[in-house]
C-alpha cells in the first residue's frame, strides 16, 4: 500500500544517512565560496512570488511534473509555499506506479518552519496517505486510507523514539532496527547553505543563487533560482531525480 511505500523511504533515508556519514568523513566538502545567507534569498522568494513549473526526469525519462507558488499571508506576514504535482514511478519488478501530491510547507515571517502538510495519492485503487508535521511541537502524524476506510493513522515525535514507532507499525524487525541503529556512531546533521553562482540557458549566462541541502557533509537536494527567486534548475542526485523548467523542454 501507498503509506508502506512512504515508510519504505523513511527507512531507506535512514540507512542512506550512515553511508552519508563515511563519505563525509573520506571527503570532507570543499570550502563554500561567495555564500550569502539563505534567509536573504527566502525573502526575495517571496517579494516576488514567482511561478515554477518544472518537468522530472528520472534516469534521462520524463517522469512527471511539478507547480511551485509561494505567497505570503496578508494578515499575518506568514510565508507559504504551495505545490503539486505527479510523478511515474518503476517498482521493483518493473511495475509502473504514478503518484499525485499536493501539499503546503508554512514558515512564519522570519521563515521559520511551522508546518508541513503533504497528501500522497495513487489513482488505483484510490490510495490515499496523509502527511502532517508540526514542527514547534515536533510532532508528525501519518495516515492512510483506501477510498472513505481508514487503514491506520499514527502519531509519533520527531526523534528517535518517534521513528521506532513508525518503523514498528511499518513491521520492521525489532532486531534488524537495533543493528542498523548501532552502526551509527551519530546522527547526521543537515546543513542548508546558500551561494551566488550562475547558469548558461540557451547559450546566455544568468545569476542565479545555488541553494543546497545535505546531510553528512553529502548533497541531498541541489537548486539554481533566479534573480527573482524562479526554480531555474534543481536535482536529488541520492534519487537521480533532476527538475527542469516546463519552458525549456519544449
Amino acid at each position: 500500500m501507498l503509506h508502506r511505500l512512504v515508510i519504505i523511504c523513511i527507512t531507506g533515508f535512514w540507512v542512506a544517512m550512515t553511508s552519508l556519514l563515511v563519505v563525509r568523513e573520506l571527503y570532507p566538502e570543499s570550502t563554500r565560496l561567495n555564500a550569502v545567507p539563505p534567509g536573504y534569498v527566502g525573502q526575495l522568494v517571496f517579494q516576488h512570488e514567482q511561478t515554477s513549473e518544472l518537468q522530472i526526469f528520472i534516469s534521462g525519462k520524463d517522469a512527471g511534473s511539478l507547480h511551485i507558488q509561494p505567497r505570503t499571508i496578508a494578515d499575518s506576514g506568514h510565508r507559504v509555499i504551495e505545490f503539486d504535482g505527479r510523478v511515474r514511478l518503476t517498482l521493483p519488478g518493473g511495475q509502473q506506479q504514478r503518484i499525485v501530491w499536493t501539499g503546503s510547507f508554512e514558515m512564519s515571517r522570519s521563515l521559520a518552519p511551522e508546518r508541513l502538510h503533504l497528501d500522497l495519492s495513487t489513482p488505483e485503487p484510490g490510495q490515499h496517505t496523509d502527511i502532517l508535521v508540526d514542527f514547534p511541537a515536533r510532532k508528525a502524524t501519518l495516515g492512510a486510507k483506501v477510498g472513505n476506510q481508514v487503514m491506520s493513522d499514527t502519531t509519533f515525535t520527531l526523534d528517535e523514539k518517534g521513528f521506532d514507532t513508525l518503523m514498528g507499525r511499518a513491521g520492521v524487525d525489532p532486531m534488524m532496527l537495533r543493528q542498523l541503529k548501532a552502526s551509527q556512531s551519530e546522527i547526521p546533521q543537515f546543513d542548508f547553505s546558500a551561494q551566488s553562482s550562475s547558469l548558461v540557458i540557451r547559450g546566455q549566462k544568468m545569476e542565479t543563487f545555488l541553494l543546497v541541502l545535505r546531510a553528512g557533509g553529502q548533497s541531498l537536494f541541489e537548486a539554481q533560482l533566479s534573480q527573482l527567486g524562479q526554480v531555474l534548475s534543481a536535482q536529488a542526485p541520492a534519487l537521480g531525480w533532476k527538475f527542469t523548467p516546463s519552458d525549456f523542454t519544449r
